[in-house]
């Protein structure tokens, strides 16, 4: 049950840090990326939950 609560845990460190990342890029890195605004928050969570 430990085991499984850090690992929420630090899933959940990791998409707060991507998100904050993501949201500070400029607009031309995300087209280099392939991401729009519109999608960041749908991308970093899909990506968290490879972790």
């Amino acid at each position: 049950m430990l085991y499984e609560l850090r690992h929420r845990f630090v899933r959940w460190l990791a998409y707060r840090q991507t998100l904050a990342s993501l949201r500070q890029a400029p607009d031309s890195t995300l087209v280099d990326a392939g991401i729009s605004r519109d999608e960041i928050r749908e991308r970093t969570r899909h990506a968290s939950l490879r972790r």
